[in-house]
């Protein structure tokens, strides 16, 4: 109970400032566990739910969501630069230039955009942000090993890449976007051009001399040093792009083959 009393006395409080060993909530925890599968389970009953809900109302619902993360986005930003140890803004880790920062950029084109652009934002949600949003929800290792899941940061992540889970869901359960909705061979291109426009300011700051791994393009962060850690890091670019380019091809290149294989046999 101590520890539940200090963790939820400390819901603002940064990284710098916490005694760790006395924090409820950590990456992999129980109560970790209960939260997330309690946030799983609302996202898919309420996007199962709303399946019948008309477009515009669906495209309304995102921009309300959309807006209050690119504002909590904002507020986290400045959270972390005034609330440290040592007030400043960290240029190479802070800004929001990884693959689900894209979602802040994308979503007004998935909304509002024309056919081309909404199938580039949709199709970027429905791949890169997809898997990215899944990995940062069940495996959030930047942010729960130094905050509690009831913290100002724990509950952004969560929520954030929650959220990003519950687009993806709603427009396929309401057809707002679908993996079919691909329908000649150059269109595999639009889900990876969100992708690519952000990689251009990502690799200005990880090329210059603040230095960064902004959209993991020199292979620094998770997983990636142990594939790409012995090559130099213009090789490791370079890999990332085609990942990047190719990421869409296995969601929608069998919804486009099976519908070019059903008009042909008529």
């Amino acid at each position: 109970m101590d520890r539940l009393i200090y963790t939820l006395q400390n819901y603002f409080t940064h990284k710098d400032f916490l005694v760790h060993d006395r924090l409820v909530g950590t990456l992999f925890s129980p109560l970790h566990f209960v939260v997330s599968a309690l946030l799983l389970a609302l996202i898919i009953f309420l996007a199962v739910k709303l399946r019948r809900t008309d477009h515009k109302r669906v495209r309304n619902l995102m921009a309300v969501l959309w807006a209050t993360m690119a504002v909590w986005e904002v507020v986290k930003i400045t959270w972390e630069t005034v609330c440290g140890n040592e007030i400043a803004f960290e240029w190479g880790g802070v800004l929001p230039l990884y693959p689900c920062s894209i979602f802040i950029y994308a979503m007004p084109f998935a909304l509002w955009g024309n056919d081309y652009m909404k199938k580039a934002a949709c199709g970027y949600l429905s791949t890169l942000g997809l898997i990215g949003a899944s990995i940062n929800f069940f495996y959030p290792i930047t942010v729960l090993p130094n905050y509690s899941i009831i913290s100002f940061a724990g509950a952004h992540t969560m929520l954030f890449h929650g959220i990003m889970m519950f687009c993806f869901i709603l427009m396929q359960t309401t057809g707002y976007h679908r993996y079919t909705h691909l329908n000649k061979p150059w269109e595999l291109i639009l889900p990876a051009i969100p992708t690519l426009l952000v990689s251009i300011p990502a690799n200005i700051v990880n090329y210059s001399p603040i230095g960064s791994d902004y959209m993991f393009f020199k292979c620094n962060s998770f997983f990636l040093p142990a594939l790409f850690g012995w090559l130099a890091d213009w090789q490791s670019t370079v890999i990332l792009y085609v990942l990047y380019l190719l990421l869409p091809l296995p969601f929608y290149l069998p919804g486009m083959l099976y519908a070019r294989n059903k008009q042909k046999n008529g």
